[in-house]
């Protein structure tokens, strides 16, 4: 049988620590952008935010959050998202028009088709053989 042991509960608990920090400027290699207050990889912390005073760790919520800087990362996602939404509501109703002069296209090339189908065809037509010169052909 199989036995768990010490290393593997060791890799298993140092995969999902996560430590909590908050965010000095903006990093969009990571999707970090200044007051976001989150929860990142020590490693990640320790090797890119730290350096240069980019982030800096929270360990008591109320004294450690810059509360001017979470404030303006909130209004900046409030924009954010009614930029989103705008920009969202814009598409549907590009997709919407798109889609509305399709159908018009597919069913205006079959009303335009219907009267070509009430024509008289070839062989209903009013062509007589005097009409028709077959060179060769006396009548």
């Amino acid at each position: 049988m199989f036995r768990s042991t010490r290393v593997l509960l060791s890799a298993l608990t140092k995969r999902t620590h996560r430590v909590k920090v908050q965010v000095l400027r903006d990093f969009p290699r990571f999707q970090l952008f200044k007051g976001q207050v989150t929860k990142v990889k020590p490693s990640l912390m320790r090797n890119y935010l730290h350096n240069f005073n980019g982030a800096k760790y929270i360990i008591d919520e109320e004294r450690d959050v810059n509360m001017e800087l979470l404030k303006l990362h909130q209004a900046h996602e409030l924009k954010m998202e009614g930029e989103r939404q705008l920009l969202s509501k814009q598409q549907d109703m590009e997709a919407q028009k798109r889609n509305k002069v399709q159908r018009q296209a597919v069913f205006g090339q079959k009303a335009k088709e219907s009267p070509k189908e009430e024509k008289k065809g070839l062989l209903d037509s009013g062509i007589t053989i005097e009409e028709v010169k077959i060179p060769g052909l006396d009548i």
